[in-house]
């Protein structure tokens, strides 16, 4: 506003000027060609020098009321002077994160955390036990064509093991534990034997 008013009373001041150089020009040639001095413009000499004298006093007043709104302005800029602070908080009563959004970010973090460090376990033990399965089929299918050749018919005894393993037959996996302990027994019992021939 106030660059406004500054260059509105330059404006005005210019135009009184270029006017002001006008006229003289005017009566400077009109000196010097015209020896009468009944001239048309003598007589609106006056009349110029009149509204010249109103646009002036219409600029002073112009200029008067700018020079009030201004000090108007800076009186009153001057007991409205602040200064902000900013503070940040993060948690608190006048935290923008309210307790809701706060809860979600962390169990995302903790979610996000659990899936990086267990999944890709979980994956590749999941992929170990396929390969182990895939391992005793090829195994069972073996044995069951082994047998098929040697006797040229379907091997009942074997059929008849895969179907008390299916249904879980109480005998059966107490026999199967019992060989189960036993082969343990006896891998251990070579394994200390081959760690007790490296000592001597």
């Amino acid at each position: 506003m106030e660059n406004s008013n500054t260059k509105a009373v330059f404006n005005l001041m210019q135009n009184i000027v270029d006017k002001l150089d006008e006229v003289s020009a005017k009566i400077d040639i009109k000196n010097d060609t015209v020896q009468k001095p009944e001239s048309d413009f003598l007589t609106n000499l006056p009349i110029e020098f009149n509204k010249l004298l109103l646009q002036q006093n219409n600029i002073s007043k112009r200029i008067d009321t700018y020079n009030q709104e201004l000090t108007n302005s800076l009186k009153s800029s001057i007991g409205t002077n602040e200064t902000n602070n900013y503070e940040c908080i993060i948690f608190g009563k006048d935290s923008p994160l309210n307790t809701k959004f706060v809860i979600i970010v962390i169990a995302f973090i903790c979610i996000s955390w659990a899936a990086i460090k267990y999944v890709p376990p979980f994956l590749l033990n999941r992929s170990e036990l396929k390969q182990e399965k895939e391992n005793y089929q090829t195994f069972y299918n073996y044995i069951y064509l082994k047998k098929f050749e040697s006797h040229k018919e379907l091997p009942q005894d074997l059929e008849n093991l895969f179907e008390k393993i299916k249904s879980k037959e109480a005998i059966l996996m107490n026999e199967y534990n019992e060989l189960n302990e036993v082969y343990k027994k006896e891998m251990r019992k070579q394994k200390l034997e081959s760690e007790l021939k490296k000592l001597q």
